[in-house]
């Protein structure tokens, strides 16, 4: 490798962590730590996904130019069984939660604990065996904005990048201008007035997990009747707005800061329904995404959006905003919350030596299945299950989910982030909506209110969903309307708005699964499957052959494509 492309190691040790290499000007690969040590959410350093990334990417220790990190502090209050949900019952006390807000507010202490963070960061580097490489800290919304831009411009004119968090290195949010391979900040919003805060204090008053479980609010919000919402929204206007002087940032309307709102929360909503609490969150949220935004290409004259950080995981925000007549053109990093910071960070760091990182092809940069590794996990099945090697697979299977089978799929590279991508997923005809009753009771154990997705060629998604702006989605980080030719694939519409959160694949993205859809269509004439996550309820994603094998004879599920094997439980059995 040359000395002007070098090879970059990104690393984000915080709330999901992850990482990447960044080889030239690409990521070669990127691994979830929650993947390899099975705790979703893992929060803390990705010791695992380190080396895993290196060996994926076929580097060795010391062709690392550079590790770079993502944040230059990061908390530790949420690592650990538990540590989240008593982060935030801490936060209804007082006492000591006061004096470190006070602290926080200090520069001095904020100096001294990010040169603490770097330290023990660098030891860790060291641990890695990789001590003889530069070590470099980004700040937080900085990474989020580059793995917008570098990671999803089309050409080098002019884009609004945005971002939006609970809150990273001190501020919840930003804007930026990113225009031939720069980026330019006109604007960050503090830490203390929290969109995202607000969305998981609400997520945890409400008895569900923060940091996880807030789409689970955003998919009850829609069957409750607007009249309904209405009052909830507009309490949460009462705590939260914008600047009178700065239009482009949120200011709280009250005197904590938002992310100790639970006391209040808690007096304001109390005997509130919780559908209610859920419908009014989700159109206040929508309505301050979508006010920001206007504001944002109103001031900058760019129509263009970009988007990242765990707030654009709202899909219903990010369909708020797509419709926007202001808008243009929006996009949102794919899995952009924390999970994606380890690739900003190689992105930072490359450009900073000169090199300007080339837009992402696909998210399938995790770990392939071996032809070997199938075989032996399906040995160790023993003779509970039937091993076939189909010549035809994509017939097989699409004659399979045709006749009305229900089939996982572990095949190719492991795709990255939140969202299952066809390489680690279920699959189903979702003609037929009861199947969504018959997968929640195999594997998923969903809550009732919450849908299914669907996948379709994107060449074919017009028939399907409403799409004026001809906007991708290949990530599934955006919403649309469905048309009338939903009762296709309705198990895969939201019931309350007839809405759905589509992965529209590119053609040759991922060649083996659009076979698969190519072939379902041909022979029911409907070009739309279901697609969800294969994983336990509660689970990080599958992640090896063994792993993937172990659901199956640990669930419902009958049928498992697990690289070029076929693998079905035997009749009658456990």
């Amino acid at each position: 490798m040359s000395a002007d492309s070098p090879i970059l190691l990104g690393v984000s040790d915080g709330h999901n962590a992850s990482a990447g290499v960044l080889v030239g000007n690409s990521m070669a690969s990127l691994l979830q730590e929650e993947r390899l040590v099975r705790d979703k959410n893992f929060c803390g350093p990705p010791e695992q996904a380190v080396a895993a990334s290196l060996r994926l990417a076929g580097i060795e220790p010391q062709q690392i130019a550079e590790v770079c990190f993502a944040s230059e502090y990061v908390g530790e209050s949420l690592r650990g069984p538990g540590a989240v949900q008593a982060n935030f019952d801490a936060r209804y006390r007082g006492g000591s939660q006061s004096l470190r807000r006070g602290l926080a507010r200090l520069g001095a202490y904020r100096n001294w604990r990010g040169k603490a963070h770097r330290t023990r960061r660098e030891g860790m580097v060291e641990g890695w065996g990789l001590g003889h490489a530069a070590v470099s800290f980004w700040e937080h919304h900085q990474v989020h904005a580059a793995t917008a831009y570098y990671g999803m411009r089309r050409d080098e004119g002019a884009y609004l990048v945005l971002t939006m968090d609970g809150a990273g290195d001190g501020h919840a949010g930003s804007v930026w201008v990113g225009e031939a391979g720069e980026l330019r900040c006109l604007e960050k919003i503090d830490r203390a007035n929290s969109l995202g805060e607000l969305y998981a204090v609400t997520t945890h008053m409400l008895g569900f997990a923060p940091l996880e479980h807030e789409y689970k609010l955003m998919g009850m919000a829609p069957y409750t009747d607007p009249k309904y919402a209405e009052p909830v929204a507009r309490q949460y206007s009462s705590y939260l707005g914008f600047s009178e002087t700065r239009p482009l940032r949120l200011r709280r309307k009250v005197p904590e800061p938002l992310s100790f709102l639970g006391p209040r929360l808690a007096r304001d909503m109390e005997r509130v329904r919780f559908d209610s609490v859920c419908a009014g969150l989700q159109a206040f949220t929508e309505q301050m995404v979508g006010e920001w935004v206007r504001r944002c290409v109103e001031q900058t004259g760019i129509g263009r959006v970009l988007a990242a950080g765990g707030v654009f995981m709202n899909v219903k925000a990010n369909k708020a905003v797509s419709e926007l007549e202001e808008v243009a053109s929006f996009e949102a990093f794919p899995s952009c919350g924390d999970e994606s910071l380890s690739i900003g960070a190689c992105y930072l760091a490359a450009h900073r030596r000169g090199t300007v990182p080339a837009p992402i092809e696909h998210c399938y940069l995790g770990n392939d299945l071996s032809a070997e590794e199938c075989r032996g996990a399906a040995g160790e099945a023993g003779d509970v299950v039937v091993v076939e090697e189909p010549n035809d697979m994509a017939g097989r299977v699409a004659a399979m989910l045709a006749e009305g089978r229900i089939i996982a799929r572990a095949a190719g590279r492991m795709e990255f982030g939140a969202r299952a991508l066809g390489n680690r997923s279920i699959l189903a005809d979702p003609v037929n909506q009861d199947v969504v009753r018959v997968i929640n009771q195999m594997i998923k154990k969903r809550d009732f209110w919450m849908p299914f997705a669907p996948v379709v060629l994107r060449r074919r998604a017009e028939a399907y969903f409403t799409n004026p702006k001809g906007l991708a989605s290949p990530y599934m980080m955006n919403t649309f309307d469905s048309t009338e030719k939903r009762s296709e694939f309705m198990a895969a519409v939201h019931n309350a708005d007839l809405t759905a959160r589509p992965q529209f694949v590119e053609d040759g993205q991922n060649p083996p699964y659009e076979a698969i859809l190519e072939r379902f269509g041909q022979l029911t004439g409907r070009h739309v499957l279901l697609n969800t996550s294969f994983n336990l309820h509660g689970s990080p994603i599958v992640c090896s052959a063994r792993e993937a094998v172990e659901v199956l004879l640990n669930s419902g599920l009958e049928h498992l494509v697990l690289g070029p094997l076929l693998v079905s439980k035997r009749a009658g059995a456990v």
